[in-house]
């Protein structure tokens, strides 16, 4: 599954190692989100997970892209400073 940077940091802040729990809190953000624009983002991200990520290796995949969006901080901190 490819995700573009967006998803990606919506994941990083809203995900949880768990596949159904990041996919049921994603649907509630949906429900909560008012920009037409960042809902749609979020419900695409949302189906897209639901249906391209099979919960078996979800576990893996999110630690993965934690530990990717960590590295993407600290080098774009080291840059600011």
């Amino acid at each position: 599954m490819k995700l573009n940077m967006k998803e990606k940091k919506i994941l990083y802040a809203y995900g949880c190692p768990s596949h159904h729990n990041t996919v049921t809190r994603l649907k509630w953000l949906i429900a909560l989100t008012v920009d037409p624009e960042a809902k749609s983002q979020m419900l695409h991200l949302a189906r897209k997970i639901e249906t391209e990520t099979e919960e078996r290796w979800y576990e893996a995949f999110y630690h993965h892209l934690r530990m990717e969006m960590d590295e993407y901080r600290r080098i774009r901190r080291s840059l600011r400073a």
